[in-house]
């Protein structure tokens, strides 16, 4: 019989990033921030992008004051060509990157008939072109050191969402994006998932309210079956999951984490 002595408590801290070095995009609140969190406590060095440059630094502040390292860095996902710049900052100022989380998006619930094309075009932009820019950028770093990408994409992709085209449009072409991705370059090394959010308390929550004129119950359908939203933090497990070496053996997935709301 084993000893249970022997047997690491569950809520011990892990090291799987111990000398790893994470992008972060949109790690200024939110999910962003948390997985930000959770791979430095994990030892990774972590350059927290946003465009809310403040908010980025809060984070930053809250890593180093619990021990880590990180850096903060300015990052408009719509001004394209600022883009690999920052990416290539980011590498520069950590020694590399073995790490990407794709957290940045935007997001809310719109009647296709008031639909413009400026939000349109701003969602898809975030959302989906963001993401493959900064993929882009840092596939050079990543292919390097035989890395990790993990993007966002959301139930809203995965299952028919009301009220969302723009936002479920752009969040199925990551889907589209991470495993094309990943067929391309697992030869090389390179791994790349996606995450599927369920509702999840965090400052884009609050843009998904039902629009004027809109059928309010089949918006309240998409609550948890058990009530209430999801953390950043429980978000933040399953990106660190997907990014370590744990999950070595897990490229083009899509994991959903919604507390079985499309169970």
């Amino acid at each position: 019989m084993s000893d249970p002595s022997a047997v690491p408590s569950m809520s011990a801290p892990l090291a799987r990033f111990a000398g790893s070095r994470a992008l972060v995009t949109g790690a200024a609140s939110g999910i962003g921030a948390a997985t930000a969190r959770r791979l430095a406590a994990e030892g990774a060095r972590v350059a927290c992008l946003d465009l809310d440059l403040d908010g980025a630094r809060a984070t930053v502040a809250t890593i180093v004051d619990a021990g880590g390292s990180a850096v903060a860095i300015e990052c408009n996902l719509l001004d394209r060509p600022a883009v690999a710049p920052a990416v290539d900052r980011a590498a520069e100022q950590l020694g590399g990157l073995d790490v990407v989380c794709n957290i940045a998006g935007l997001g809310g619930f719109e009647l296709d008939e008031a639909m413009t094309m400026e939000k349109w075009d701003h969602t898809i932009g975030v959302n989906l072109t963001g993401t493959w820019l900064v993929c882009q950028a840092a596939l050079p770093h990543l292919l390097a050191t035989g890395g990790a990408i993990v993007n966002t994409t959301s139930t809203a992709a995965t299952n028919a969402t009301p009220y969302a085209s723009a936002y479920a449009a752009s969040k199925g072409g990551v889907i589209g994006l991470t495993r094309s991705m990943a067929v391309t370059h697992a030869a090389a090394g390179l791994r790349v998932n996606c995450v599927a959010p369920g509702p999840t308390d965090t400052p884009i929550a609050e843009t998904f309210m039902p629009p004027e004129g809109a059928d309010v119950g089949l918006v309240t359908s998409l609550i948890l079956p058990f009530g209430g939203l999801g953390r950043p933090e429980d978000l933040a497990a399953v990106f660190a999951f997907l990014a370590s070496a744990d999950a070595a053996h897990v490229n083009g997935h899509v994991l959903k984490v919604d507390g079985g709301q499309r169970a």
